[in-house]
């Protein structure tokens, strides 16, 4: 008898321990701010608890460095022309931004917060539009295009932006026909620790491309997400050296959007595998990233978060294109059309 209770005794206080732990789990939500323009952002770059820059159509680029409190205006001078659909910041006063216009690539760089920018790279040969790039660490740094002459285009900097370098036309990456990358987020490539770097792809195929040293050779892997004309990757992350997610769809709606539009990697992406049913995302998603036990997944229609541990993704208010973690880890904001801007919180 004396065992008895005492097994009842534990029971009580893990069903205790239990209860207390479900009533102590949080519901995050996306908790909109001032973005003080009305253009499109699809660049995003958070650094940390109050710096994050984000950038996009007009030539717009804005920047806070009070958590969100207030957004700067910092856009490159007579740019209206120009779509800059991605950034990469280091803190509040460099920045670095990547044009995406067909048959032109601007690359322009800050370092005293948008005050002055100083061109660092251009071109306007026939067929150049560039999709995406991400940094390694402050110094060196990745870009790439669609495919001209069948194989992708590649920019390095070793230098933090002040110089770019085209990979020899043989060493890139050779695409299909029809296959291009998606500028919706500035996340169809990324970069994983010291060297390794991923690049998926849509159109007649969701290729993977990866490379474990710093884009100088690749390889490709496929993806089993749905592939069209305006369907395949849109963008990746990775947590660790081995394990990430591609996400994807069709960017003309969530109603395209059945099935097959995340695929995950645990083994570096050599080979991409698709997650049980019923543990997608509710539609097409644009841009995907982590914080602590949470996978955030936006697109233009909805977006959705996964808790670690749970057996799908809960739908969360909000219309987004990016998503981004900071770099210090401590916190996540979210941009999108019309200037929208949101920054996680959490109830």
């Amino acid at each position: 008898m004396k065992q008895l209770a005492n097994v009842f005794i534990v029971l009580m206080v893990l069903s205790s321990c239990a209860k207390e732990k479900k009533t102590e789990l949080r519901e995050p939500y996306w908790s909109p701010q001032e973005s003080n323009t009305a253009s499109s952002l699809r660049g995003l770059s958070s650094v940390s608890e109050n710096v994050a820059w984000a950038s996009g159509a007009k030539g717009t680029v804005i920047r806070t460095v009070n958590g969100g409190e207030n957004w700067e205006r910092v856009s490159v001078p007579e740019s209206d022309t120009v779509d800059f659909r991605d950034i990469e910041a280091f803190d509040e006063n460099r920045a670095i931004i990547l044009s995406a216009d067909q048959d032109l690539v601007l690359i322009y760089k800050t370092i005293d917060g948008g005050k002055n920018w100083d061109l660092k790279y251009t071109s306007d040969a026939k067929g150049t539009f560039y999709d995406a790039m991400d940094f390694w660490d402050e110094q060196n740094g990745i870009a790439f295009g669609d495919a001209v002459d069948g194989r992708l285009l590649i920019l390095r900097t070793f230098d933090g932006g002040d110089s770019w370098q085209e990979l020899p036309f043989e060493n890139r990456p050779q695409a299909i026909d029809g296959q291009g990358g998606f500028a919706a987020s500035g996340t169809c490539l990324r970069t994983q620790g010291d060297s390794n770097v991923y690049i998926g792809l849509g159109g007649l195929e969701s290729s993977v491309f990866y490379s474990k040293d710093r884009g100088e050779t690749w390889q490709k892997s496929i993806a089993p997400i749905d592939h069209g004309p305006s369907s395949g990757i849109f963008s990746i992350q990775f947590s660790n050296e081995l394990s990430g997610i591609a996400i994807g769809g069709d960017y003309q709606g969530d109603s395209l959007t059945k099935e097959h539009r995340v695929a995950y990697t645990r083994d570096g992406g050599k080979t991409w595998n698709n997650v049980m049913s019923g543990m997608e995302p509710n539609g097409y998603r644009s841009c995907i990233d982590f914080f602590e036990e949470f996978v955030f997944v936006v697109g233009r229609e909805s977006c959705d978060y996964y808790r670690q541990g749970e057996y799908s993704y809960t739908p969360m208010e909000g219309k987004y294109y990016s998503v981004s973690t900071s770099k210090d880890g401590k916190a996540v904001w979210a941009s999108g059309s019309r200037g929208a801007i949101a920054r996680l919180a959490f109830r």
